[in-house]
């Protein structure tokens, strides 16, 4: 049994190893993270970690001779669309593109570095890695089977914390809504995109509709950490779209690391918000 169920976010996808050892690999290296600030380190089995990168690779790869991520102008025409928006939403919009040499995406992306003091580089290849996860994952099938996936782990190992980073946070939402009966002490979700309009929003899932955009009902408690720099968990804070968070966190985690997980996961905020759930059964 492990205390921690653990659900990563995009660009996660590993080749060279199968889902089991991805989920190994990735698991010990949040555990190290996340136990920089906690009294007691977290040992190898208390925290498991849900790959399920391959499922959305399997669904949406990338374009022929495009490796994950690479091109910000090679995109899928929904993941264009998807990227305006949140250009949008960042106040970047493509009007002045008209007629300039950068793609619309790579003027939206250099806009949104420009804007928020970021190197263009390093947000055109988070702009290729996002989108295309999260369209897999939002719009083709694969959204089951990620969901299965996330829901067996939490049958398994029965943890009293779901920690969540970035699309994970979607993951572990949609999952929590799907399997109601699943119970968990709190939910901690890292970097949010779920209060995205237009983007993320509309396409989450309730049975019932009265109880939309509310804490799950299998999370007795429910917190969310945002740097305020960063660009996907937007727009902040998350209590304004959403009901029933616990506490709702914003914490820096360092320049150019506004989305990264292990920067949250080394935060105090971080440590904070899972030790009231571990030092009882320390």
């Amino acid at each position: 049994m492990s205390r921690i169920v653990a659900v990563h976010g995009v660009n996660q996808y590993d080749p060279t190893r199968g889902a089991d050892a991805a989920a190994a690999r990735l698991g010990a290296a949040w555990a190290r993270a996340l136990s920089q600030n906690v009294p007691s380190p977290l040992g190898a089995s208390e925290l498991s970690m849900t790959y399920y990168a391959d499922l959305l690779q399997a669904a949406y790869p990338a374009p022929e001779g495009q490796g994950p991520g690479d091109d910000v102008d090679r995109l899928a025409p929904e993941a264009v669309d998807a990227v305006l928006r949140w250009g949008e939403l960042l106040g970047v919009g493509t009007r002045e593109a008209q007629g300039r040499v950068l793609t619309p995406v790579r003027w939206v992306a250099d806009g949104v570095a420009k804007r928020y003091g970021f190197g263009q580089e390093p947000v055109r290849r988070f702009v290729a890695r996002f989108f295309p996860d999260l369209l897999a994952y939002l719009h083709t099938p694969a959204r089951t089977r990620v969901r299965q996936r996330l829901a067996d782990a939490i049958a398994r190992h029965e943890p009293r914390i779901l920690i969540a980073h970035s699309l994970g946070s979607v993951v572990a939402y949609d999952t929590l809504w799907q399997y109601t009966d699943l119970k968990v002490d709190v939910l901690v979700t890292l970097g949010s995109p779920l209060a995205m309009p237009d983007v993320v929003l509309p396409y989450l899932q309730h049975p019932d509709d009265s109880r939309a955009f509310s804490c799950p009902p299998g999370a007795a408690a429910w917190v969310n950490l945002a740097d305020p720099g960063d660009l996907v968990a937007v727009p902040q804070p998350l209590t304004d779209t959403f009901r029933g968070v616990t506490a709702c966190v914003s914490t820096g985690i360092g320049a150019f690391r506004m989305h990264k997980a292990g920067g949250y996961l080394r935060s105090a905020a971080t440590a904070k918000a899972v030790l009231a759930y571990l030092e009882p059964l320390g």
